[in-house]
């Protein structure tokens, strides 16, 4: 039996300080992914992005953690560049 809940932490190219987690928790048979981007340091979260309920299994939400994270990030991009 696995330990929940699992994290796991992507590093932005953009920002030496900065980097995103996906937090996932096994509730019953599913799988809940909570996004976030956190200070590098302190792990202290800078900006909460989501979380994704109902996921079929561990993988499905990590997946999805990662594409939702992704998405965020080339918003905040369209945005800063207009």
């Amino acid at each position: 039996m696995s330990e929940f809940p699992k994290e796991k932490y992507i590093d932005l190219d953009n920002n030496p300080y900065l980097m995103g987690r996906i937090t996932i928790h096994n509730v019953k048979e599913e799988y809940h992914a909570e996004i976030d981007i956190i200070h590098r340091e302190s792990h202290k979260i800078f900006k909460h992005i989501d979380i994704l309920y109902n996921q079929m299994g561990y993988e499905d939400a990590l997946i999805s953690g990662v594409q939702r994270l992704r998405r965020f990030l080339d918003e905040a991009e369209k945005k800063l560049n207009k």
